[in-house]
């Protein structure tokens, strides 16, 4: 009788131990499944951080070629009328950014006749992946204007576009 009770409170006692690892292995498989994403994630970031590190020739390649089509862009849009941007600006920008030109940021730039702008600044301000903002200064005779333009290097459009404001007069020769 005594090995009947001893056989019996160890097989509840096996019995509990087996319920606590199934149940351990489902909450360990949930766990793995966690820690495999994470780390497909962080892997495929570190490649990107890799990519961009190791060719850092081709990074500066993509923005100088960048940096030319952003002053062509802005010279478009200085030196042309709103009218003429859905033709001109086409190769060059976004549909959203065109109708935001054509609508809102253009009629407030003065676009006379007579007045040529050069944009003789384009800066790097900021770059992440496939984007780079863009400072860039037109200037004319009358007056300076100041562009923040985001440019995608991937598609080669210009995705946003802002006016920022400019106190003073710009002077690049000092």
């Amino acid at each position: 009788m005594r090995t009947n009770r001893l056989l019996i409170g160890v097989s509840v006692l096996l019995f509990g131990i087996l319920v606590v690892q199934i149940n351990q292995t489902s909450q360990l498989k949930k766990q793995y499944q966690t820690l495999k994403t994470e780390y497909s994630n962080v892997q495929s970031s570190h490649e990107k951080i890799h990519k961009i590190v190791s060719q850092p020739t081709v990074q500066k390649t993509n923005l100088k070629a960048s940096k030319a089509r952003v002053k062509q862009f802005i010279d478009l849009v200085q030196n042309n009328k709103a009218s003429d941007y859905q033709n001109k600006l086409r190769d060059f920008a976004t549909l959203s950014v065109i109708n935001q030109l054509t609508n809102t940021l253009a009629p407030s730039v003065q676009n006379s006749t007579l007045a040529h702008y050069d944009v003789p600044v384009v800066a790097i301000s900021k770059q992440w992946e496939d984007k780079a903002r863009f400072l860039v200064i037109a200037k004319s005779d009358v007056q300076s204007v100041a562009w923040q333009v985001t440019y995608d290097v991937a598609n080669q459009r210009v995705t946003n576009i802002s006016r920022l404001p400019l106190k003073g007069a710009f002077d690049n020769e000092k």
